[in-house]
């Protein structure tokens, strides 16, 4: 960077911790849908680095979770062999949260005891910081919600779990943007700005209720494509004991119709997008990202769909999640794009 007040390595360490979010969030998708995520009944910072080594190790580890709703309600039988299927996968996890905890916080606080960040900066990556630290809080207290009664875990702690983990990767994103990608604002129209913003909202949305369509292990719900249940808008979806407003976040169905179709409400709003960047002539790279966010929710939108139709393979909804998150920053990137010129506030953070 140009800026004195910045190290030279910062870029480099906000690309590094932006894809180590990518990687958490999608090795996390795969502890979800291979069930693995209430294997491990406490959390240990320190000691839990240290996988069961022994027999008699195991053995613990195994009582405890003998222990659980899960077991007793869903596992129960389950050998000692197949309880190591499901830990490992929770186990990796939680390893490669502490291996990005030290990813983001060694560069950190180098950086900040040789006072390397200026004030405005100080903030941000500080900020990153404290973002993560909440993050794997809110990780641990998703897992507690399944330790409890219900043998699994609270579908809106996991969908803020995974807003923080976006936001994360969005801070980090937008700082590189701006020391990477100026702003050109003299092609940029109001109409450009409004989209990007409507567009960034309904990402956002759609990938909260992806969360909960996890969450709610709404992904079964139908494994046919218009059709859902022989119906295009299927029965079931307004459960009478539950006020409609509840349904739409509580009711598997519903949750799993409005994941299906709001998808083309966001590519529809690509779509314009696109067609307004054409029409304006907008230099690149908005007409490229415009362009490849297009396709990528194209792409998307088939491997949503190739998912529902093989019973939610566990690569094929993982490729979807990683879709997803492919999604949203090529969308950031855009709604980055679309700001005023941002040159001299790149300066300052």
């Amino acid at each position: 960077p140009q800026d004195t007040g910045e190290p030279a390595w910062l870029v480099r360490w906000l690309w590094l911790v932006a894809a180590a979010c990518v990687l958490m969030i999608v090795v996390g998708g795969v502890v979800r849908l291979t069930h693995s995520g209430l294997s491990m009944t406490n959390w240990r910072p320190v000691t839990g680095v240290v996988p069961p080594l022994t027999d008699a190790a195991w053995q613990a580890e195994f009582a405890a979770y003998r222990q659980t709703p899960e077991y007793e309600k869903v596992n129960a039988g389950m050998s000692l062999a197949e309880f190591r299927a499901i830990f490992w996968p929770e186990f990796i996890h939680r390893i490669l949260g502490r291996v990005v905890g030290l990813v983001v916080a060694l560069p950190l606080l180098i950086g900040l005891i040789r006072g390397q960040f200026r004030p405005g900066l100080r903030a941000h990556v500080v900020g990153i910081g404290l973002l993560f630290l909440a993050q794997g809080v809110m990780g641990w207290l998703m897992v507690k919600s399944g330790l409890v009664d219900d043998p699994k875990v609270s579908p809106y702690r996991l969908a803020l779990h995974l807003s923080l983990a976006i936001s994360l990767l969005a801070w980090c994103l937008w700082l590189i943007f701006q020391r990477r990608w100026r702003v050109s604002s003299d092609k940029i129209v109001g109409q450009l700005r409004s989209i990007a913003n409507w567009l960034l909202g309904a990402v956002i949305l759609q990938i909260l209720v992806g969360a909960l369509v996890a969450g709610h292990r709404a992904g079964h719900a139908s494994d046919t494509f218009p059709l859902m249940h022989h119906r295009l808008i299927p029965l079931g979806m307004g459960v009478e004991d539950h006020p409609w407003l509840v349904n739409l976040v509580a009711n598997p169905l519903t949750v799993h119709f409005e994941h299906r179709w709001f998808a083309f409400v966001v590519l529809g709003l690509a779509l314009w997008l696109f067609l307004v960047v054409r029409r304006h002539d907008t230099r690149r790279p908005l007409g490229t990202a415009a362009t490849a966010l297009l396709h990528l929710l194209g792409l998307q939108i088939l491997l949503g769909i190739a998912t529902i139709l093989t019973n939610v393979p566990v690569w094929l909804a993982s490729l979807h999640q990683l879709g997803g998150v492919a999604v949203f920053a090529c969308t950031w990137f855009v709604f980055h794009q679309t700001r005023q010129d941002t040159a001299s506030a790149s300066r300052q953070i």
